[in-house]
């Protein structure tokens, strides 16, 4: 990506290509379709079951985007849908045939309305899907709009795929949370260079969502070097990025003291020892642990430990109580290595 000069879409509507790694099957495949039609045109996509196929993927999909005949046919059946949708409207509205001129609202007095009686049990109360916000059960100031649900996941930026966070929210406090695993497929690349560089992968999206581009450019040029089989390169860009995380005011200011845990903070668990602490202390685990990963430490693992796991359920109660921000931050410094639907967490 760097050096072809695109740059990662945050969001479907700033996309331009979908490039889908790996195996996308079952619900997965209706989510990368949701995504896809969320996408504005001109635009392209192509899907990538082993790293040895993305540049062929990604010269395919720069090809898609300029050639007309392509674009044509795609928004063809794109106007197709809205030019029913046009339709219908038109219909619904239209006016023509109806005699307004012995219509009069002059005399219509509208005190005596009353919308007491009224119900209002066919409204929709989700439109597009898009639930709207309800009187909470447990009102702190008494208004009647003060809870909203909220869906985090499968595919969000610096998340774990497949992780699904459905949030009850007052305000931007998460007061209740429950957590589920949407399945991406089966991985078809495995191996310990490959551990290596998911892990830097993790410390970049953390870096990311901690607003320190620089760094996390860092993170990505080891897990380059990695991938190369330079791992000296690899482990000096990380021992080098460490010390500067520890230098920084920046990221103390900012990570330190938030999203703190402990052993009580997830009741029904066993909250696993790396994570207590705060998101500052689980950014320099995640370098750590990509350091390992590339070094001869961790050259025999091609996989995490299970002590290191973390499942959707333990991510949920560890995000409840936590201002939704904060949650995004304690959720990036699991590290996606870590997360994944585990049994008995």
């Amino acid at each position: 990506m760097r050096d072809r000069g695109w740059r990662l879409a945050l969001s479907p509507a700033s996309a331009d290509v979908l490039v889908v790694t790996g195996r996308a099957d079952g619900e997965m495949t209706e989510i990368v379709e949701q995504h896809w039609d969320a996408m504005p045109g001109p635009r392209a996509r192509g899907f990538a079951e082993s790293a040895d196929a993305v540049a062929n993927v990604l010269d395919a999909a720069a090809v898609d985007l300029v050639d007309d005949g392509t674009q044509r046919t795609d928004a063809d059946g794109r106007s197709g849908s809205a030019s029913d949708d046009a339709a219908r409207a038109d219909d619904s509205t239209s006016h023509d045939g109806m005699d307004h001129d012995g219509m009069g609202h002059g005399g219509m007095d509208h005190g005596e309305m009353d919308h007491d009686g009224m119900d209002h049990g066919e409204m929709d109360m989700a439109p597009d899907g898009i639930p709207l916000a309800g009187a909470s059960e447990h009102d702190r100031d008494g208004l009647e709009m003060d809870e909203l649900p909220l869906r985090l996941g499968p595919i969000l930026p610096a998340w774990p795929a497949g992780l699904v966070l459905d949030l009850v929210l007052h305000g931007d406090l998460v007061v209740a949370a429950t957590g589920s695993f949407v399945p991406a497929g089966a991985s078809t690349e495995a191996g310990a260079a490959l551990l290596g560089a998911r892990r830097c992968d993790d410390l970049a999206a953390m870096l990311d969502l901690a607003g320190w581009a620089d760094g996390a450019a860092r993170a990505r040029r080891a897990r380059d070097a990695a991938l190369d089989g330079r791992d000296e390169v690899a482990a000096t860009v990380l021992s080098g990025l460490r010390r500067r995380i520890e230098r920084s005011r920046t990221m103390r200011w900012s990570l330190a003291g938030a999203g703190t845990v402990s052993a009580e903070s997830a009741p029904g668990f066993d909250v696993p020892d790396w994570l207590v602490g705060d998101c500052r202390d689980r950014l320099l685990v995640l370098v750590d642990r990509a350091r390992a990963a590339i070094s001869n430490e961790g050259a025999h693992s091609a996989d995490v430990s299970s002590a290191e796991l973390v499942g959707p359920e333990m991510v949920a109660a560890l995000v409840t109580g936590l201002d939704v921000g904060v949650a995004r931050l304690v959720v990036a410094s699991l590290g996606a290595t870590a997360v994944r639907e585990v049994v008995d967490v």
